[in-house]
């Protein structure tokens, strides 16, 4: 099993020097994205809109990290009731007036299609999204946000890099019993994939606290040679909005991730938007990149962003760094 582990052990190291053990896809614009870490985050945007995002990290080294997501979510809006008197020769439309309540309830719901690519690994994911948002007072609400869906993860042995038994400087033909065992096996494995989260938020701040991969590989669906050990993903996301001046907001915000056994993950952005129509900004993640950050508003219901990182690692010795793509349609 030398050569597995080999192999095993080259991913991992890359893999942890990229996102601190994290297994899920990370994105440099998660102020804009907010709902790919936190169902409830639906509420904080509160608008009906699909969003393409595409990332490519750690360019230069071959089969580097790369994910495409597809996402959106709408509001759930009480059909208006039109009534009509049929006494009347001419209906007349008679709108009813709304009952009164100390508590209105919304409810927002989305879902999401992602395609994650780590070297001779692949992650898929179809997620539906919930989130129900419950006002406290004239500014503040909280929302409570559920997520279900399916993840498959699979291993793909074309794409691994094993070194050859006899000659380790040439390709891999075959020779060792037990990696040829295993790359032959059952190499996906489907699992129920769960999270759950919570925001608090009014005008200018919101705080926003998620679990992701909660039921683990508990609810794995098929045998498989592969041991894909799910971990729960817990982030917390904070952000405050200041108006510096007509057309000029500044968004400074602090995304802390954990997966155990590894240690917290400090991400900083800062995210300035003028005349409500262009942004640009930068984000740092502590220990492993920086990068900055350019968006418009082409229209009232397209806008797109884009990010450029570099490694402030050693990696960056040997990478050209990363790029990430965004295209959002309000509707």
């Amino acid at each position: 099993m030398s050569r597995l582990k080999i192999l095993l052990m080259c991913l991992t190291v890359m893999l942890t020097s990229i996102a601190t053990s994290q297994q899920l896809p990370q994105y440099r614009q998660f102020l804009l994205n907010k709902s790919l870490y936190n169902p409830a985050a639906m509420a904080i945007n509160n608008q009906s809109f699909v969003s393409l995002v595409g990332r490519w990290q750690m360019l230069g080294f071959g089969l580097e990290p790369k994910t495409i997501a597809l996402f959106g979510q709408t509001k759930i809006r009480k059909k208006q009731k039109i009534i009509f008197n049929p006494a009347s020769r001419i209906g007349q439309e008679i709108l009813p007036i709304e009952k009164k309540r100390n508590i209105k309830l919304v409810h927002f719901v989305g879902g999401e299609i992602l395609s994650d690519q780590y070297g001779a690994f692949q992650a898929t994911k179809f997620a539906a999204n919930y989130a129900l948002s419950i006002p406290l007072n004239m500014k503040w609400k909280a929302t409570i946000g559920l997520s279900l869906g399916l993840n498959n993860h699979s291993f793909n042995p074309a794409r691994a890099v094993v070194l050859n038994v006899n000659d380790p400087m040439l390709p891999y033909l075959g020779g060792d019993l037990e990696y040829d065992a295993f790359s032959q096996g059952k190499i996906n494995q489907l699992n129920v994939d769960a999270g759950a989260g919570l925001t608090l938020n009014n005008r200018d701040f919101f705080i926003s606290l998620a679990a992701k991969q909660v039921p683990r590989n508990f609810l794995a669906i098929g045998n498989s040679s592969v041991n894909f050990d799910q971990r729960i993903h817990w982030n917390a996301m904070a952000g405050y909005n200041f108006s510096i001046a007509n057309g000029l907001d500044i968004q400074p915000a602090v995304l802390i991730k954990k997966m155990t056994p590894s240690k917290l993950s400090y991400e900083f952005s800062a995210l300035a938007t003028i005349n409500y129509i262009f942004w640009a900004g930068v984000n740092y993640h502590l220990g492993a990149s920086t990068g900055i950050m350019v968006g418009m508003e082409v229209s009232d219901e397209l806008k797109i962003g884009y990010s450029m990182e570099f490694a402030t690692s050693r990696i960056n010795y040997f990478s050209n760094g990363g790029h990430e793509i965004m295209i959002s349609y309000a509707f």
